[in-house]
């Protein structure tokens, strides 16, 4: 079979679809992997002037739904481990010493760019140590995220959450990329403190870290677990105000990391902060060549480009 004749036949399989047909829907249809992979099946769409499946040996035609990720800003607040010891400093607690273990206590979520906060707690737990509800609701949101920021994230929310998840039955998670602000803030910047509480002062975020309570330090932690309506209220406050401010700070913070990228949500040149568009900053030099760096119009931040400026065989003389 000559590719006229493949060409007729994918166009006829393409009208009977109502779309680009998959590379297994066209061997189907009765044309043998030799014929196909003779002319290449990009070159038979082409020639067919049909756009070429992304994935052609998928079972289903690939679609890439081209949006800003959704980036989920969370927050969760545990129970302290109870445990009989002996004295005030420096302390092993043993196994034998544990009377109740941690589980959590609340969680309070919103997604990037959306007002409304998603909160439950364990005020209605019974037994408030059973927190399988709670998790539940949180490892829903997780799950439809295409990010996830915490402060502190990295080593306690995720690794704290992973530990219920698991001690519950829940289904792992996707692997969901992290955002991690403190790690940010430590890795781009010398704070005095990397503390959120601090970072939002500092950084003139408009809402701060709540700092006047009723319930003070671990009296609140006391108090949510004898189920101290009061205690839970603040609780939800304290830990609703904790996402938004987070929030405040990652945009504070993002223009200066170089790590994350959404590019490949939109197809195109697109800047953390949602810019598009792009000024010409001078180049960046590397072993591998001469890059154009450009910076965001919207927060200055500053993106370097893939192509090298270098001719490909003037980089073939070049050493290693």
């Amino acid at each position: 079979m000559d590719l006229h004749e493949l060409v007729v036949k994918l166009k006829e399989l393409y009208n009977e679809l109502g779309r680009t047909p998959t590379l297994k829907e066209f061997e189907k249809s009765g044309i043998s992997k030799r014929q196909i992979h003779k002319h290449k099946y990009s070159t038979i769409c082409n020639a067919a002037g049909i756009e070429v499946n992304r994935r052609p040996q998928d079972t289903e035609t690939l679609e890439i739904i081209i949006r800003p990720p959704k980036i989920l800003m969370f927050d969760i607040e545990t129970s302290p481990i109870l445990a009989k010891v002996w004295g005030l400093f420096d302390q092993n607690v043993s196994l034998s010493q544990i009377e109740q273990d941690w589980y959590v206590l609340s969680y309070a979520a919103k997604w990037y760019g959306n007002d409304e906060i998603h909160y439950m707690d364990q005020r209605h737990a019974d037994p408030i140590e059973n927190d399988f509800m709670l998790l539940e609701g949180i490892h829903h949101l997780i799950s439809e995220a295409d990010y996830i920021c915490g402060h502190n994230a990295k080593r306690f929310d995720v690794k704290k959450l992973n530990a219920r998840f698991i001690k519950h039955g829940l289904p792992p998670l996707k692997q969901v990329p992290v955002i991690d602000t403190l790690t940010i803030a430590k890795r781009v910047a010398a704070f005095t403190s990397n503390k959120l509480e601090y970072l939002a002062k500092f950084l003139g975020c408009s809402n701060e870290k709540m700092c006047e309570r009723k319930f003070n330090g671990m009296t609140l932690w006391n108090e949510t677990m004898k189920r101290n309506i009061e205690a839970f209220d603040e609780m939800e406050l304290y830990n609703k105000m904790d996402v938004i401010v987070l929030e405040q700070v990652y945009e504070k913070l993002i223009p200066y990391d170089n790590s994350i990228s959404f590019q490949a949500f939109h197809q195109k040149r697109v800047c953390t902060c949602g810019g598009i568009e792009f000024k010409k900053n001078g180049f960046r030099y590397t072993k591998q060549g001469c890059f154009r760096v450009y910076y965001c119009v919207k927060c200055s931040k500053t993106i370097t480009a893939k192509e090298n400026l270098i001719d490909k065989e003037v980089r073939k003389g070049l050493a290693k």
